[in-house]
């Protein structure tokens, strides 16, 4: 919970922007900065979900692997995100994990489900982008930054699966 403020208040110098120093303390995590690191969190728990139901369901050992890998970002993801709401005196969201079904019987194509995992991986990107753009405590940025370049990494992999096995379409273009 962030307190109602009862008065406006202006940032008093450059140090609002701190993070990265180690001599001085680190200014407490504002309400967007905050939602962001939330957010992140839930969705790579819903990330984490998916893909472990996919791979639990596909056949494909690539494709397999690729949804194995995505997980461990998705943890990777989550742990670093929470340890620096802990870092910040802040309870990290507590949402269910839960689990997918014991079924091996996929419900969807693996073509769907990397179809799925490459619009999360753009998700995620653009959630990144975000939270770069908002934060205005140095460490954020930077900490987000790597999350992107992994992510970026990640889903162009998938985009190389895809097209392995025949499965990205090319969107429109123009003509020259």
């Amino acid at each position: 919970m962030i307190p109602m403020p009862e008065k406006v208040e202006f940032v008093k110098g450059e140090g609002y922007m701190a993070g990265f120093n180690l001599l001085s303390e680190k200014r407490p995590l504002n309400a967007i900065e905050l939602s962001m690191l939330y957010q992140g969190i839930e969705s790579n728990i819903l990330g984490f979900q998916l893909l472990k139901g996919f791979e639990q369901v596909t056949e494909d050992k690539d494709v397999k692997k690729y949804f194995k890998e995505g997980k461990d970002l998705a943890k990777k993801i989550i742990d670093t995100f929470s340890e620096i709401l802990l870092k910040s005196d802040f309870q990290p969201p507590a949402v269910a994990w839960g689990n997918p079904t014991l079924s091996t019987k996929a419900p969807y194509s693996e073509k769907l489900m990397m179809y799925l995992t490459s619009l999360l991986s753009s998700f995620g990107l653009t959630s990144n982008a975000l939270g770069t753009s908002f934060s205005m405590r140095s460490d954020l940025p930077t900490t987000m930054t790597m999350i992107a370049k992994d992510i970026f990494d990640y889903a162009k992999d998938g985009g190389k699966l895809m097209i392995k096995h025949g499965w990205m379409e090319e969107p429109p273009h123009t003509k020259l």
